[in-house]
């Protein structure tokens, strides 16, 4: 799969539930930012941490993005498959382009160390912000 992806990191925040248009329908997508730590071995085969990259993710489907809204909190660990992608806009005072990077999950898997204290209400944005 091209701009296959695939870590396990922490979510910086609870996710936040949005309804977006695409096309004429409309879709549920919950959005979170997620830390994913490096590890490497060392010379005695130990792992070693050697730094990270946040990354925001994206769960599109009305089913599966409520679920992750509902039980992803913040420090939740969190392995994730899916794809990059990128976006690139202009800012309009300078014409400069700017690029992210981000990653649409086609899985999202929660740790079993963290479930039991997973209850509470999802962030929602307010209705009159739609996109």
């Amino acid at each position: 799969m091209p701009n296959a992806f695939r870590g396990t990191g922490n979510a910086a925040e609870v996710p936040l539930l949005k309804t977006v248009l695409v096309g004429d329908e409309e879709r549920q997508v919950a959005e979170l930012r997620v830390y994913f730590d490096e590890k490497r071995k060392d010379g005695n085969g130990d792992l070693q941490r050697s730094g990270g990259f946040w990354l925001d993710v994206n769960v599109w489907g009305d089913r599966h993005a409520a679920e992750v809204a509902q039980i992803v909190r913040k420090g939740a660990r969190v392995h994730v498959i899916g794809r990059l992608a990128e976006s690139k806009w202009i800012v309009t005072e300078t014409g400069e382009e700017r690029r992210a990077l981000y990653l649409n999950a086609d899985r999202l898997f929660l740790s079993l160390t963290r479930l039991a204290e997973a209850r509470f209400e999802p962030r929602r944005e307010s209705s009159d912000a739609r996109a």
